[in-house]
């Protein structure tokens, strides 16, 4: 699938404004989870964040280059926090974002996209990383 069906298709599962902005809570919590217990979970000198990091960057650029990039910068910056915390915060970081997904869903009336298919826990934060972008340079560019 390309990056138009496969937004629109994850896009349908996330109607409700409630459950968008959970998303855009939890989706980053969850990364930043991941980030922080892998990063603790190095093989020798390979930090394993590093590693899941570059391999999803490396499907999103199939998909859509632009946001490729757009989660580079993300990435980097939830890195950076993740770097610096224990397990114990990286994981309610990980548990916190997993409430918000669920609460959002709650409010929408939908299971997790994902059920259906696990490539949807990659594309979450693809969209929502791309739908934050574009919502904060529209609303600059009204301001």
């Amino acid at each position: 699938m390309d990056k138009t069906a496969l937004f629109a298709e994850y896009g349908s599962y996330h109607q409700d404004r409630r459950n968008r902005v959970c998303h855009s809570f939890g989706i980053p919590l969850i990364v930043l989870g991941v980030m922080g217990v892998a990063h603790l979970r190095a093989i020798g000198p390979v930090d394993l964040a590093v590693v899941a990091a570059i391999a999803t960057l490396i499907y999103y650029a199939f998909i859509d280059l632009r946001g490729a990039l757009l989660s580079l910068v993300v990435f980097a910056v939830l890195y950076a926090v993740a770097i610096h915390l224990s397990w114990q915060i990286s994981l309610g970081a990980f548990v916190l974002g997993w409430v918000f997904q669920l609460v959002g869903h709650r409010f929408e009336g939908t299971k997790p996209k994902f059920l259906e298919n696990l490539i949807y826990l990659l594309i979450g934060p693809l969209y929502i990383f791309e739908e934050l972008f574009d919502s904060l340079t529209r609303a600059k560019r009204f301001t």
